[in-house]
């Protein structure tokens, strides 16, 4: 089972710090575990994702807008990215800086994306390795998954049984899902479903309709890089949405749960419906 460990710094008790401290520290050991199981090249890429990702959701605003951050600044949180215990230093950074008031946007904006766009330069620039930055980028992505988890309260919840399934890019079959769509169907469900599209456009669609809930097929062990890239890009595009994954038959829910972001492993497509209208009756009580 995957172990928590809560990164609970000094910072994180003051006031109106608005984090997920619970989500910052599941996501950060995910990203230990994937350090760990998945080769150099795979741990590249999902560094490479985030960079261009964050840097992408930013670029315009920054060209746009009059900075309230100091670029000296960013450029010294960028550099707490590669102290040792390094999660926790750039944890207590961005509570502090919350805590004396620096604004969500802010902080996603110039201090996460502003660093983003630093990595990729000093990348680039071969000033740092693709080891630092694979480490740098972790803890970026484990930041805004905390700082957005925080602000799910203030999210309506739909809770119509409707949901986006697909298959995993580079998946060549896609007859489990359709018999578990149409299963699903039967129960009264809308699912919106979603065979054989590359990355690109599988996220194109998750942007266009930002479904409530996600359910990925993933046809065995193979096509878990293809699983990786998706959800991080996913979260990175719709941090709200609820995303489970029915895995083949060589891995187990442990597998997936201890290096994958998601929400839940599916098992049977009965089970499965039964778990996600327990979610969408438990949100609609919050």
């Amino acid at each position: 089972m995957l172990v928590i460990i809560c990164y609970r710094g000094a910072a994180m008790n003051r006031q109106n710090t608005t984090f997920d401290n619970d989500v910052f520290a599941h996501v950060a050991q995910l990203f230990e575990q994937k350090g760990r199981m998945l080769p150099s090249d795979v741990l590249e890429q999902f560094a490479r994702d985030v960079v261009d990702r964050v840097s992408e959701r930013v670029s315009d605003h920054l060209e746009a807008a009059r900075l309230s951050i100091a670029a000296e600044d960013v450029a010294a949180f960028c550099d707490l990215l590669q102290m040792p215990d390094q999660p926790r230093v750039a944890l207590d950074f961005i509570a502090a800086r919350r805590a004396e008031g620096v604004s969500l946007e802010d902080v996603y904006l110039e201090y996460i994306g502003g660093a983003a766009r630093l990595l990729g330069e000093r990348w680039e620039d071969d000033r740092m390795t693709p080891l630092q930055v694979t480490v740098c980028a972790g803890t970026l992505y484990a930041l805004m998954r905390a700082l957005r988890a925080s602000e799910l309260a203030d999210y309506r919840f739909d809770s119509r049984r409707m949901a986006l399934f697909a298959t995993v890019p580079g998946e060549q079959h896609g007859v489990g899902i359709t018999v578990a769509a149409d299963m699903f169907r039967k129960a009264g469900w809308d699912i919106d479903l979603q065979v054989g599209l590359d990355h690109e456009r599988l996220l194109d669609r998750v942007k266009k309709t930002q479904p409530s809930i996600i359910g990925l097929s993933l046809s065995g062990q193979d096509r878990l890089p293809d699983l990786l890239k998706l959800i991080v890009a996913l979260r990175l595009a719709s941090n709200h949405t609820f995303i489970g994954v029915a895995p083949g038959s060589d891995l187990t829910a442990d597998e997936i749960r201890s290096v994958a972001d998601v929400d839940i492993v599916f098992g049977d497509a009965l089970s499965a419906i039964a778990a996600l209208d327990n979610v969408v009756a438990t949100r609609q009580s919050l």
